[in-house]
């Protein structure tokens, strides 16, 4: 289930993120999803969710498709099959969005994760007919959308208001910033295929009468929205932010002291590593368990061929001599770096290859180093 991406994360992020479309065919083996596994996908989603969506000629609301029932003194809620399959049969769009806890679609987005260092989210669509899901339309995020059942065909077109934020949605400005008439890129993906679509760039993807289902794995960066949000929290320690205001001519010196204050703020390498420290140590990566190793007084013992990874989307501090992984800031020793960069460089590497590349390591002090960190959920064990 390896995606290739066809050119290195550097080579993307300079000619590519935030920049401009990418069609990527073949990136992933066709037939990897079938409908068993695509309906146990929405089986397990939360369908009175707000992410659950059924769009025909718009969003359809929740009573269409939804009934809510008593479980032994539990209210819970499902699907209306007969409905959705009927809307399904007019051309409707199944969507779950945020998808979490299902491995397989995880495996994806850990890959795009370490290939952009940023957060991701998942989503996905599956269709039958002609209609669009939402019509021509920007989204907030840069998106990779994986091509997994079927095909599709997808008409894009180039921004009219550049890298909006989460709450600059195209429906919201589509008046004042239309979509372009002539087509950036017109093409139909096919199963394997994957797609990047850099936010604010116009987009309708189209079904073609026939089953459809694709991922689009949506990435979250720091912006600078974020930094300045986090700047204004910090102010208050400062005395010049905490003086009244009464009028402009007694107010404007004291003003341009804190406009001051704020650029030398902002400028400071020292507060931007804090930022982006307190950023990267909020995300948290979802793990698989190991109760059968870490649960048991008896075991404690990682095989030689357990294959492991950093729990995080991005590297952050490495080159200061610590790591941040779900929430937890390690500080490392020299030796403690070089395997943590082993395992940063090689996703997936087993134990036994990076005693290997360790040769000057004491080997039970890596065994006993390795099993603590994937205790702590700083490093996992990689499922097949």
């Amino acid at each position: 289930m390896n995606m290739n991406f066809g050119l290195s994360a550097a080579e993307f992020a300079a000619q590519y993120q935030e920049k401009k479309p990418l069609l990527i065919k073949g990136a992933v083996e066709p037939g990897l999803f079938d409908w068993d596994e695509v309906n146990q996908i929405f089986e397990r989603s939360d369908v009175a969710s707000h992410d659950f969506k059924l769009s025909c000629d718009g969003i359809r609301p929740k009573h269409e498709y939804v009934e809510s029932y008593w479980d032994i003194g539990t209210l819970r809620q499902r699907l209306i099959k007969p409905v959705v399959y009927d809307y399904l049969r007019q051309g409707a769009t199944l969507i779950a969005n945020k998808i979490a806890n299902e491995p397989r679609i995880n495996h994806f987005s850990r890959q795009v994760a370490q290939f952009t260092g940023r957060q991701v989210v998942n989503s996905a669509y599956a269709a039958f007919g002609t209609r669009d899901s939402f019509r021509a339309h920007w989204d907030t995020r840069d998106v990779f959308a994986i091509q997994l059942i079927g095909r599709k065909r997808w008409i894009v077109y180039e921004p009219t208001f550049a890298a909006p934020l989460f709450t600059q949605q195209s429906k919201d400005y589509e008046h004042l910033y239309p979509c372009p008439e002539t087509p950036y890129m017109d093409f139909v993906m096919e199963a394997g295929d994957v797609f990047y679509l850099p936010r604010g760039w116009w987009h309708n993807p189209l079904p073609l009468g026939e089953p459809t289902f694709h991922l689009a794995l949506g990435t979250f960066p720091a912006y600078t929205m974020d930094y300045l949000g986090w700047v204004m929290q910090q102010l208050p320690q400062f005395v010049q932010a905490r003086q009244s205001l009464s009028d402009w001519s007694n107010d404007q010196s004291a003003l341009a002291d804190v406009g001051r204050l704020i650029d030398g703020f902002i400028n400071d390498p020292h507060n931007y590593q804090r930022f982006m420290d307190e950023f990267t140590g909020a995300l948290r990566v979802e793990s698989p368990l190991a109760i059968e190793v870490f649960g048991d007084p008896a075991n404690l013992q990682l095989d030689d061929q357990a294959r492991l990874r950093l729990s995080a989307q991005r590297v952050q501090g490495l080159g200061e001599g610590y790591v941040i992984a779900n929430g937890a800031r390690l500080v490392l020793d020299e030796q403690g770096v070089q395997l943590i960069r082993s395992i940063i460089e090689h996703p997936g590497i087993s134990l036994a290859q990076l005693r290997a590349a360790h040769p000057g390591t004491d080997a039970a002090r890596l065994h006993r180093l390795v099993a603590d960190l994937c205790q702590q959920d700083v490093l996992e064990r990689v499922r097949d």
